[in-house]
């Protein structure tokens, strides 16, 4: 009886944490751009604001990858700073599994120039129902 209910509470665990792990998306930033990256947003698509730093005290130099784990599945903005402050902006990923985003030198190319930006999926602002004119 013992056995049995130690395999049944393993069982349980093991079905948490797979269903856990399906619900949850990666987003990987890849860098080979030839300068250390300091600053990688992530935000809910339609977001206000653009939440914490994710490389806060953790820089990501070039030939190098990092990963932020855990997020709940949907639709979002991301956003890096190439040295020296140059915004690039994907739009509307949209994150299920692992998604990733390669930061390489023709991207510090495009940024030098003000046009680094992407939109990886049209994300909607809302919907209303139609009103119509008054009398």
């Amino acid at each position: 009886m013992l056995l049995s209910r130690s395999r049944w509470m393993l069982a349980a665990a093991l079905a948490t944490l797979t269903s856990h792990a399906a619900a949850s998306a990666d987003f990987v930033l890849m860098n080979t751009s030839g300068v250390a990256l300091k600053e990688l947003y992530i935000s809910r698509c339609n977001a206000p604001h653009w939440g914490a730093n994710q490389l806060v005290g953790a820089p990501l130099w070039s030939s190098r990858s990092f990963t932020v784990s855990n997020i709940e599945p949907g639709c979002y903005d991301v956003m890096v700073v190439l040295p020296p402050w140059n915004e690039c902006i994907t739009t509307g990923l949209s994150l299920r599994r692992t998604t990733s985003w390669n930061i390489s030198w023709s991207t510090r190319v495009q940024a030098s120039v003000d046009d680094c930006s992407r939109i990886a999926n049209i994300a909607s602002s809302g919907r209303r129902p139609w009103i119509a004119n008054g009398p």
